[in-house]
């Protein structure tokens, strides 16, 4: 590939170990002579995905290759296909990796990566937030249903707003929170460890889901195959 471009709500946070880990073993696997960070949604911190193209078109690249750093197939991976729909015509193979949680086998691995990286504690639930939205809950609802697959019936996934009351109905004493988010941005952090742990009077687990080598090599992985598969846009 001549470029590389990792795309996701990651794009503007700095100093965060799991991302920059992310990156190092991205740019690792994919053999790209340039290599840019880009935005999708989140605060406009950073180029976005049409503007980091439109740049590596004017540049002269050829093939591009956009890992996304999405958890679920919801709506920026949508306007992410879009973005790279609309820039097709300009370059010889585009490519768009997709989310992490694409299939059956991705929902088995991050069930045993948040697992054995949050072990189960006495009289204490589980929480993992994610992003809000239909497509974020019914994958979150699969999501915790590889995790009771493995016997953690102490383990809720779902969004900040449908949290609290699914605790309330829960027998712990204790709550565990925890982002379930590529990267400590402001989301995790205001949304999750704060207000939300706030709320829930939770304790946190205050990490990422790049912070996992587990789920990393999930994401290289899905941007491996993308790399190698014919077509040149997504549907």
């Amino acid at each position: 590939m001549d470029a590389l471009v990792i795309a996701g709500c990651l794009s503007g946070e700095e100093g965060d170990a799991g991302v920059a880990a992310l990156v190092r073993e991205l740019a690792a696997a994919v053999d790209a002579s340039v290599m840019m960070r880009a935005r999708t949604g989140g605060r406009p911190m950073g180029v976005s995905l049409p503007e980091a193209l439109a740049d590596l078109r004017a540049r002269g690249a050829r093939r591009v290759l956009v890992a996304t750093t999405h958890v679920v197939d919801g709506r920026l991976q949508r306007e992410a296909a879009a973005a790279v729909r609309a820039a097709a015509p300009g370059f010889e193979k585009i490519r768009l990796a997709p989310p992490l949680l694409a299939c059956e086998e991705d929902f088995a691995a991050v069930a045993v990566a948040l697992d054995e990286a949050l072990p189960a504690r006495p009289d204490c639930a589980v929480a993992f937030a994610g992003h809000r939205g239909p497509e974020c809950e019914a994958a979150f609802a699969q999501l915790e249903g590889a995790l009771r697959a493995r016997g953690r019936n102490d383990a809720l996934v779902d969004s900040p707003g449908r949290l609290p009351a699914r605790l309330r109905c829960r027998p712990e004493r204790e709550t565990l929170l925890a982002p379930l988010l590529m990267s400590l941005g402001h989301h995790a952090r205001h949304d999750v460890l704060e207000e939300l742990a706030q709320r829930l009077s939770a304790q946190t687990w205050p990490h990422s889901l790049a912070e996992l080598p587990a789920v990393r090599a999930l994401v290289v992985d899905h941007a491996c195959v993308t790399m190698i598969q014919k077509g040149t846009v997504p549907s």
